[in-house]
């Protein structure tokens, strides 16, 4: 009888185990990304594909729906280099999509990334000054935006299938335990 009741509570427990439900994080979820590695005006063309990591697990509902370290693609959409006067370099990045599990999801959003202007020169009118090329560096973070839902799978916990009582074994009652005084010995006796 309770070989009977173990395989079935472990038979409920796998099947149970496997349940899940499928739920979305809903467009318009901000995302904080940063780069994979140094994007500056310098180098970086108009086109450029750039990657960036997702910086937080966004969770909706208790549960991961883009986990940490997922992988953005961006693009270069604008950009300007330094120039004669103080003007710093200037750049625009696009981001395109986020990799969620093998999956990838449609983003929005531009980050725009300048350069230091050199305000001195330009006060002075100086042709011979340019000013600084716009430059993003890893742990420099962005936000990005979810375009349309990205779903997510809730494990749902096994539920607990209703049994009969089980039945109780006959426990023989044990016997008062005997006392270690000799009651000849006692000096009031009760």
């Amino acid at each position: 009888m309770i070989r009977m009741m173990i395989c079935a509570v472990a038979l409920t427990v796998s099947a149970g185990a496997h349940a899940q439900t499928e739920n979305a994080l809903p467009a318009s979820t901000l995302i904080m990304v940063t780069p994979n590695e140094e994007i500056t005006s310098k180098t970086i063309e108009v086109g450029t594909r750039v990657s960036f990591s997702v910086v937080n697990d966004i969770v909706e509902n208790g549960v991961v729906a883009i986990p940490r370290g997922s992988q953005v693609v961006g693009t270069i959409s604008w950009k300007t280099g330094k120039a004669i006067g103080g003007k710093s370099g200037k750049f625009e990045v696009k981001f395109d999509s986020v990799n969620v599990r093998g999956r990838a999801y449609a983003l929005r959003g531009v980050h725009r990334q300048e350069g230091k202007g050199n305000t001195a020169a330009a006060l002075l009118g100086s042709m011979l000054v340019s000013g600084r090329s716009a430059q993003m560096l890893p742990g420099q973070m962005a936000n990005a935006f979810t375009a349309e839902p990205i779903p997510f799978f809730v494990v749902q916990a096994p539920q607990a299938v209703p049994m009969s009582a089980p039945a109780r074994a006959v426990v023989p009652a044990k016997a008062a335990p005997k006392s270690m005084v000799d009651p000849s010995l006692e000096i009031n006796p009760r």
